[in-house]
């Protein structure tokens, strides 16, 4: 098997050569996993006589590794290590399988050695390797390394990565970590990782929410030229319909696997994932904007060449992006090579962190319905007022003619079998906190039109800003947060991206009719570096569009608008840039918002830091 997962517990302390790379002491490639021994971890599979390189310096670490190296997925007796060999650099074909070695210790000098092995690289995997070491002490950091230099070459090392295993179930430790999305590259410099670097927080890990890469590298719409930040994919498909010029966006898995070594070879990002283990989702630019299943709506149900509706469904598209981010991102998960979507691959997991929190991370593209109002034909009652468009259909869409449309379809956003292992997971916890990883929010943002300046008559009602999010799925919203309620599960903590704004929001099973007391709160994260929503708005809705009026009337009146529309939203920063922070513990949820000057231009400050606290027992957001 390409990718094997290790029977849990089953031979005790063990080092596991995980997901496409097979080691000398580790399982035959014909062997399932879980049917034979892996190598001891108190021991060296390689000869131990054998002194260790020392450690390469910086440059010829990146010329040889770019990528450098990342962990992900920490439990309490193991953790993901990841890295990438670039073949022509470590002196070896394209095509050939490159031997490396590893070595995981518990200091920073690898003196305290806890194992070392070599792994395969293979040229099928272009050249990722990923190692699973089990028998890891519980709540303690590791240092890790990998090499290269066999056949007489002067071995070059990565630099030292650090990790950080889980504490043990009932660790009364508190918990400490970023949540972060949208990190376009296009155009965009990464101010906010410049700033979490300087910062040196002590975090647990880092929670990514989806939108690592972004499928397209030339969008008018949100993305700016700049030769400093730009992309030349290596095949790509032109998404632009022939209506605007030419778009291009990824399509084949050489588009994505370089999408992945371009953004990762970022020497701010690169450093992140030196440091910290990431816990990580994807959401939709992994793949398609706003796509469902294999459905992307890169062409608004336009086809390219007929003019025609489509339905745009690209199966080849999706198992290329799918493979890719498996290959290229620290996400401990079973990939089923020759599988098809959406069979290949599941990434809705639970992870723990002492007795204080349960993280649960969903998948919201995978298994979701179409959008309820489809993107082709124009739709007047609903505020759709041309063919082929995102506004009417999944932006600014008609509140009261939506909701009997949703009611009467019943999409759903997490399929059946995701949602009821969702519930159970939740339903389940005794820890302090459940740690909701969401992609897209949860918390109804409504906004009545006539409340921005400007907006004539003709679009004096009320929308909803966004029905690709859980705005578009109202009834199976409903159904969770009323599943919660009745189940009395406390201290729902949700934690979301995707919209490129800083939002603090309280939630309700019925956001009209709210009871007493809310289900939970939900934090939402601006940008990484993506274009915030604010001017996101400015250039969906076209000039000469009925809609226009409310973009320049958006403008300078947005946050005010949603606050006075939606009680339940208790923060709004729709102009924004930055990252979350997050700390847990017995007695209350911190967050800090941390808000970063405009990432298209190179040089970046901090603007200001907005910190809140929820309460445990209370599910309400408090300004500090």
């Amino acid at each position: 098997m390409r990718r094997r997962e290790f029977l849990k517990g089953a031979f005790g302390s063990v080092v596991f050569v995980a997901c496409g790379s097979s080691g000398r002491e580790t399982f035959p490639s014909e062997v399932e996993a879980g049917t034979a021994p892996a190598p001891d971890a108190g021991t060296a599979p390689v000869d131990a006589a054998i002194p260790l390189p020392a450690t390469s310096p910086e440059a010829d670490s990146h010329r040889v590794f770019p990528q450098g190296l990342a962990s992900g997925d920490p439990r309490p007796d193991r953790v993901l290590l990841w890295t990438r060999v670039e073949p022509a650099e470590a002196g070896r074909a394209e095509t050939e399988d490159i031997e490396l070695g590893y070595v995981i210790a518990k200091d920073e000098a690898i003196t305290d050695i806890v194992v070392r092995g070599t792994l395969i690289a293979k040229a099928s995997e272009d050249h990722t390797v990923r190692l699973v070491p089990t028998g890891l002490e519980p709540g303690r950091r590791y240092h890790y390394r990998f090499d290269v230099g066999a056949g007489g070459r002067t071995p070059v090392t990565t630099q030292v990565g650090r990790t950080k295993t889980a504490p043990p179930k009932d660790a009364d430790v508190p918990v400490s970590f970023a949540f972060c999305s949208c990190q376009d590259y296009i155009g965009r410099y990464w101010h906010s990782w410049r700033q979490l670097l300087a910062d040196k927080p002590d975090l647990d890990f880092v929670m990514w929410l989806g939108d690592y890469i972004y499928e397209s590298v030339n969008d008018a719409r949100f993305q700016q030229t700049n030769p400093e930040r730009a992309i030349k994919l290596p095949d790509s498909i032109d998404t632009s319909a022939a209506q605007d010029g030419s778009r291009l966006a990824a399509s084949t898995l050489a588009d994505y696997r370089f999408l992945y070594k371009t953004y990762r070879k970022d020497p701010l990002l690169r450093e992140v994932h030196r440091l910290w283990p990431f816990i990580l989702t994807w959401d939709d630019h992994e793949f398609a904007d706003d796509c469902w299943q294999d459905h992307s709506t890169s062409f608004n149900e336009l086809d390219p060449v007929t003019k025609a509706f489509t339905d745009e469904k690209n199966t080849p598209r999706k198992n290329a992006a799918n493979r890719a981010f498996h290959e290229f991102q620290p996400i401990d998960v079973l990939y089923k090579e020759n599988s098809s979507f959406p069979f290949e691959m599941e990434i809705y997991r639970q992870l723990s962190w002492g007795k204080h929190a349960d993280l649960v991370m969903t998948d919201q593209r995978s298994y979701r319905s179409d959008h309820v109002i489809p993107e082709g034909p124009t739709d007047l009652a609903i505020g759709k007022f041309t063919n082929n468009s995102s506004n009417g259909s999944r932006y600014f869409v008609r509140k009261s003619v939506f909701d009997q449309r949703e009611a009467a379809a019943k999409p759903t956003l997490l399929g059946l079998k995701q949602k009821a292992w969702f519930l159970d997971q939740m339903k389940a916890s005794t820890a302090t906190w459940k740690v909701w990883g969401n992609e897209v929010q949860v918390y109804e943002m409504a906004l009545m039109l006539g409340k921005l300046p400007g907006v004539p008559d003709l679009v004096n009602y009320t929308v909803y800003i966004n029905a690709d999010q859980w705005d578009g799925f109202r009834t199976e919203r409903q159904e969770i947060l009323a599943a919660l309620a009745t189940a009395g599960v406390s201290n729902l903590l949700v934690c979301t991206g995707d919209i490129h704004s800083f939002y603090a929001a309280e939630l309700h099973v019925n956001f009209a009719a709210p009871g007493p007391k809310p289900v939970g709160v939900e934090y939402v994260t601006a940008g990484i570096s993506s274009a915030s929503l604010k001017a996101l708005v400015d250039k969906t809705i076209p000039p000469g569009s009925p809609l226009r009026p409310v973009a320049e009337g958006w403008a300078g009146s947005a946050d005010q608008a949603l606050l006075e529309t939606n009680p339940h939203l208790k923060f709004a920063d729709t102009d924004s840039y930055g990252y979350a922070l997050v700390r847990l513990d017995a007695t209350k949820a911190e967050v800090t918002f941390v808000e970063m000057s405009d990432p298209a231009q190179p040089t970046g400050q901090l603007v200001r830091r907005k910190t809140f606290v929820t309460e445990a027992g209370s599910n309400k957001v408090t300004a500090v």
